[in-house]
């Protein structure tokens, strides 16, 4: 499995504890963020007070193939 197919397993996973963004820059706020995977040089955070992910380590081109499953993933989500 590739590390962008792990990194949708894992969005996939957690998605409704994060519903409100998924980014690939630290937040300035000081959001209290845990790591939910690390792996391949991958990290997935989610802060859960505020309900987003941080993603780290994929190519631009990687990021942008998750932010477009993420938004499908929320997009099927309210439909449901």
């Amino acid at each position: 499995m590739s590390r962008l197919e792990k990194a949708k397993k894992v969005i996939k996973e957690n998605i409704k504890d994060a519903e409100f963004g998924i980014f690939h820059s630290r937040n300035i706020a000081n959001d209290i963020m845990i790591n939910i995977y690390a792996e391949d040089g991958v990290y997935i955070d989610i802060c859960y007070d505020y309900e987003y992910f941080e993603v780290f380590g994929l190519t631009e081109e990687e990021f942008n193939k998750l932010e477009w499953y993420y938004s499908d993933l929320l997009l099927n989500r309210w439909r449901l």
